[in-house]
């Protein structure tokens, strides 16, 4: 990987930090649903909770693969400041 300047170098963080947000959102409203959705019926409630779950269990996949990905290319980006 080359160096980045600080500049590019903060902003790609932040978008990294800006999606593990995003994901952290569509986990909690995701979960929200299933703990307080109201259906008519079993089979709707069962068809929307594995729409749910699987947007919770890929949510927290997405979180942890930008999490790795930021905290590995930390110090290509900062090479300074590696030990933060």
């Amino acid at each position: 990987m080359k160096l980045l300047n600080e500049n590019k170098a903060l902003r790609r963080q932040r978008v990294l930090r800006l999606n593990i947000l995003a994901a952290l959102v569509v986990l909690i409203v995701s979960a929200y649903m299933v703990i307080t959705g109201e259906y008519s019926s079993l089979q709707e409630r069962q068809s929307a909770d594995q729409i749910y779950n699987i947007l919770i269990i890929g949510s927290i996949i997405y979180m942890a693969a930008v999490w790795i990905s930021c905290v590995m290319t930390k110090p290509f980006w900062f090479p300074g400041k590696s030990s933060d």
